[in-house]
């Protein structure tokens, strides 16, 4: 039997060239595409890093302007040619917040407890323009009315481009609370048995000090502390001044240290003292008291003449007029007086000093048959001599408790109790070739009753008035007075005490807030921070 017989196919295999080349050219397509790869993949990251930016460059640009928008005011801002800037502003709520740029992030939050908010950044830039310039800036917080934010975020993908991202935020400010007017934080009681015709002066931007008729008429002294957060009051050790008699005292800042008090003192005499405040401890001292008048010196007014001089008008011998200036030694901080002067040989009692410029002053009292008079004191800075202009009677019914605030050099509001024993006030010009006196349209700001008012300045044409309403109660209102015809108007008055407040005191603690001490209710002393909306263009 035959078999067929196995044939076997001889293969041909790779050479050692053909491999060679295969691998060149795999290496030649390698080459060419892996590129392709490394860019599809760059740009893959760089798109994602791209949205990544955009995404939160549109929640820093939106938080920003939503709570810039809201802010109450601007208080503190960075130059506009700062990249890395900050901004503090004040909300609704009465909060200080702030941002911030650190460690390549943008922060947000209250003053001193920030956190990162967005980044990272290399930006955070803020311009500031007015009501009325959007192309100045400014750096006044007290007249920021819009805010232009810059920020660059950068791009965290190797071949990514740095986004820039720009807001204009426009401040609503009081636009949205303009009828709330003025409000009060929390009342504080500083002396528990008695605090009479208490006088402020401002320490510093939180620390004033109060000297006030105490417990058995003695006269004393106490440092306010303002927590600029919660706009609460506290106090530090009371001292006292005078343990015999310290009634309706009056104060003139010296320096940061030292206070001018001059007080109606033992035998209703004209006393001084120099008062010094330790800013460590916040304590209160004296120097030596000093008689300046050993027939009488009822409701004495302070005003600086220059450090070492300080006119003193009060309530003197016979009640009539009397005014002398008062010389510090401030080596010594011992007291001694000039010549006094009577400017007024029929009446005088509750004198307000204004000062016009360093040698003329002006002082409203109530005169004769308590109408209200006004004069211009003149002292002469050689012999510190004083002598008096042509008195004027500004209203001939009746000018009890003047209070006086400059509006410019030659006009003065001047607030009192007039007519009916209700609120009055009035604008007094004075000529300052002549020093003669005239007055505006007098406006009656309270129909009821307004007692022993105080002022202070808000803007160029807003004063606050703090006084001692219907029953005694705390009263304020805003009074604002028109430059072109020396007309007034008053705002909303609010009721901040129910109880009782007589003769407060007012200190200006910034543009919104403002110091007010009082007698409140059972003669106790009292004390509460007045906030006031500022009224500007919406």
């Amino acid at each position: 039997m035959q078999y067929p017989k196995n044939k076997i196919r001889a293969s041909t295999a790779l050479t050692l060239l053909e491999m060679v080349i295969a691998l060149a050219i795999m290496a030649t397509v390698f080459a060419a595409i892996l590129p392709l790869f490394r860019s599809i993949q760059n740009s893959w990251d760089s798109k994602q890093a791209a949205a990544e930016t955009v995404q939160n460059g549109r929640i820093l640009i939106d938080h920003l302007n939503r709570n810039l928008a809201k802010a109450v005011k601007i208080t503190a801002v960075s130059d506009s040619a700062t990249t890395i800037g900050y901004i503090q502003f004040e909300d609704n709520d009465g909060n200080n917040l702030e941002y911030d740029i650190a460690n390549s992030y943008v922060r947000f939050g209250v003053v001193g407890d920030l956190s990162d908010l967005a980044g990272p950044v290399s930006q955070l830039q803020f311009t500031c323009y007015d009501a009325n310039d959007f192309g100045t800036p400014i750096t006044d917080v007290n007249h920021i009315r819009s805010v232009k934010v810059e920020t660059m975020l950068t791009n965290s993908a190797t071949m990514g481009q740095d986004k820039t991202f720009t807001t204009l935020a426009y401040l609503r400010t009081n636009a949205n609370k303009q009828g709330e007017g003025i409000t009060k934080k929390t009342p504080f009681e500083f002396d528990t048995l008695q605090g009479k015709t208490p006088a402020l002066a401002q320490v510093d931007d939180t620390h004033y000090l109060c000297a006030y008729t105490g417990w058995d008429g003695s006269g004393r002294a106490v440092i306010f502390t303002v927590n600029p957060i919660t706009w609460t009051v506290s106090k530090g050790t009371v001292f006292e001044f005078d343990a015999s008699d310290g009634k309706t005292p009056a104060l003139a800042k010296i320096d940061d240290d030292n206070y001018l008090c001059a007080y109606e003192g033992p035998d209703s005499d004209g006393w001084a003292v120099v008062l010094t405040v330790n800013p460590i401890t916040w304590t209160v001292s004296k120097g030596a008291a000093f008689e300046y008048d050993t027939s009488k010196g009822k409701t004495p007014a302070l005003e600086k003449i220059d450090y070492d001089h300080y006119l003193c008008a009060y309530r003197g011998d016979r009640d009539d007029g009397w005014a002398t200036v008062l010389t510090v030694n401030t080596g010594t901080w011992t007291i001694a007086k000039e010549t006094p002067f009577k400017f007024d040989n029929q009446a005088c009692d509750t004198p307000a000093l204004s000062k016009i410029d360093n040698t003329h002053y002006l002082c409203a009292y109530v005169g004769r048959k308590n109408k209200g008079w006004a004069t211009v004191l003149t002292v002469n800075t050689g012999t510190w001599t004083i002598a008096k202009e042509t008195p004027f009677e500004y209203d001939t019914s009746k000018g009890k408790t003047p209070a006086l605030a400059q509006i410019d050099d030659d006009n003065y509001l001047c607030v009192y109790e007039g007519s009916g024993s209700d609120g009055w006030a009035v604008v007094l010009t004075v000529n300052p070739i002549t020093w003669t006196i005239s007055k505006g349209v007098t406006f009656e700001y309270d129909n009821k009753e307004a007692t022993a008012p105080a002022l202070a300045q808000i803007d160029n044409n807003r004063y606050l008035c703090d006084y001692s309403g219907k029953g005694g109660d705390g009263w304020a209102v805003v009074l604002v007075v028109d430059p072109t015809t020396w007309t007034i108007s008053k705002e909303t008055p609010y009721e901040y005490d129910a109880s009782k407040a007589k003769a407060p005191a007012l200190e200006q603690i910034d543009d919104k807030y403002y110091l007010s001490a009082y007698e409140g209710g059972k003669s106790k002393g009292w004390s509460v921070v007045l906030a006031v909306d500022k009224k500007v263009r919406p």
